[in-house]
């Protein structure tokens, strides 16, 4: 009897030890806030990993993403310093407990100070900050111009104040993110203030924001390993030229573009122009910043068919960052184009840039950089994707 009740003490130790290495052992994966039809990238990049490599590089992915500790923090390259309104305001950049602050002084006095928490911005031109107060998002007051390595006041913010108070709206994240829960909560004087889930908010343009929801996409796969063709999934090529650039529109047409509904809902392959308040470009000459799309539309080389998004743009891969590669493009239909209103000597260094002429750099009318200590700002220079003839870049 004693020898029984042994052997079945042993049996239950050992299948108890079964299960709790089985535990420590299997990663489980946190569901993701968009809902049980979403994979999450880590379970598209098990499979796509060159393209998962190579897009971690990519502007989208990056145009946000969390600061948590200095590694993320040192990443960015942000030096100290401080940002001067006048003699008795400014504002310092410190590294704190690992972290990166921006401290308000004022008449020498340190009268706020806030860690930041999040960045906006892939870093090609500029960062955009942003700290959690309880469940707001809220912008802080200086932006990181990258290529002039110098801070700047925020675009719209106060010359003469240090402004800590605009919070960073869903519309803004469903640009700038994959995705957000948010709520709605009423204050003490009755208005309705917006709240998000911190947990729910998905950095950077995540692989399903412009696929797709994955799930249905992997499952069938894991059970068919031999099928090699896509299924479940969105085959952009085989979608109409309008409905492929909508997918990119839905980001790049404009600030004013508005929804009943979160765009967070749009998926590839459907229509821009279902969106209420929507409006296409008809001849007059939109702010370049956002406004891609409708300056791509009419361009010449997109009204005939050859020349869309993805002509020049490597959605998964790096920026390039030479004018010759985006000129081979032009080149692909123009390679003999004469250009006799120009001088020998401009045609031989024009001919590995076609792009400066044709889709030049415009300053935005909507966006200027305050710099520190004076009222003076700097242009924010956009490229149109206009593609045309600008004359009066002709000498």
């Amino acid at each position: 009897m004693r020898q029984r009740r042994l052997i079945l003490l042993l049996f239950t130790l050992s299948s108890l030890l079964v299960v709790i290495v089985q535990c420590t052992q299997t990663k489980v994966k946190e569901p993701d806030s968009r809902g049980q039809a979403y994979a999450g990238s880590a379970t598209c990049v098990s499979c796509h990993k060159a393209v998962g490599d190579s897009y971690a590089h990519n502007a989208h992915f990056n145009t946000s993403r969390a600061l948590d500790g200095t590694a993320a923090t040192d990443s960015l390259g942000l030096p100290e310093g401080e940002f001067v309104f006048n003699e008795n305001t400014r504002v310092g950049l410190e590294k704190r407990n690992g972290a990166f602050y921006q401290v308000a002084y004022i008449n020498g006095r340190e009268v706020k100070a806030e860690k930041t928490d999040f960045v906006f911005g892939s870093g090609h031109s500029a960062y955009t900050f942003a700290f959690w107060y309880n469940n707001q998002l809220m912008q802080m007051p200086l932006n990181y111009l990258t290529q002039e390595h110098q801070w700047v006041n925020s675009p719209g913010y106060p010359e003469e104040q240090i402004y800590f108070g605009r919070p960073i709206i869903a519309r803004c994240l469903e640009c700038h993110s994959s995705s957000v829960n948010k709520k709605l909560i009423q204050t003490a004087d009755l208005k309705l203030e917006e709240q998000f889930v911190k947990g729910s908010l998905i950095a950077g343009i995540d692989c399903e924001r412009c696929h797709g929801p994955a799930v249905k996409h992997v499952e069938f796969h894991q059970e068919n390993p031999e099928v090699k063709e896509a299924k479940h999934m969105v085959n952009y090529k085989s979608l109409p030229l309008a409905r492929r650039i909508d997918a990119c529109g839905v980001c790049h047409s404009g600030v004013e573009l508005q929804s009943l509904t979160s765009t967070f809902t749009f998926k590839p392959g459907d229509t821009l122009k279902s969106l209420p308040q929507y409006s296409s470009y008809t001849g007059q000459d939109p702010d370049v910043h956002g406004y891609q799309k409708q300056l791509l539309e009419a361009s010449p080389c997109f009204k005939i068919g050859k020349a869309e998004c993805i002509s020049c743009h490597d959605v998964h891969g790096e920026p390039k960052v030479s004018l010759k590669i985006y000129s081979n493009q032009c080149k692909s239909c123009h390679e003999n184009t004469p250009h006799p209103t120009l001088a020998a000597k401009d045609r031989a260094i024009m001919a590995d840039n076609c792009i400066d002429c044709h889709m030049p750099k415009k300053t935005s009318g909507t966006i200027g950089f305050q710099v520190s200590n004076s009222k003076d700002k700097i242009p924010y220079m956009v490229r149109t994707h206009r593609i045309a003839v600008y004359k009066d870049l002709v000498k």
